[in-house]
């Protein structure tokens, strides 16, 4: 995982999967504007930019990437659900992506806040 000290700017995701365990992930500003697609979330290291370790998120759940000088999700057509505030995402159906949404991938719930807005570690 990438420390927040060596991110230009960015964005982290911050929440706690099924078992009630804290999870943060970061994405730099930089690796949005380099992988064209976006950054890939899920539990395979393999096939993911972010991973989760959780049974409840898919091997490839969703992507974040960045369109018309916003924020994007994706759901990938994941096998468990995905969820921005409370409304379900289509597969490969990119929705909007704001500072402080909620997304949730399975049973791990994370809510999306700019970098710099958070106190220090």
């Amino acid at each position: 995982m990438t420390d927040i000290g060596e991110l230009e700017s960015g964005w982290r995701l911050d929440g706690s999967d099924g078992a009630g365990r804290s999870i943060r992930l970061l994405i730099g500003e930089t690796q949005l504007a380099s992988i064209y697609l976006g950054v890939t979330v899920g539990r395979h290291p393999a096939l993911c930019d972010l991973v989760i370790d959780d049974p409840s998120v898919s091997r490839r759940h969703l992507r974040i990437g960045r369109a018309a000088g916003g924020l994007f999700v994706e759901d990938v057509h994941a096998l468990n659900d995905s969820y921005v505030e409370d409304r379900l995402l289509a597969p490969f159906e990119p929705e909007s992506l704001e500072d402080g949404d909620t997304l949730t991938l399975g049973r791990v719930t994370l809510t999306l806040s700019r970098l710099g807005d958070e106190a220090p570690i």
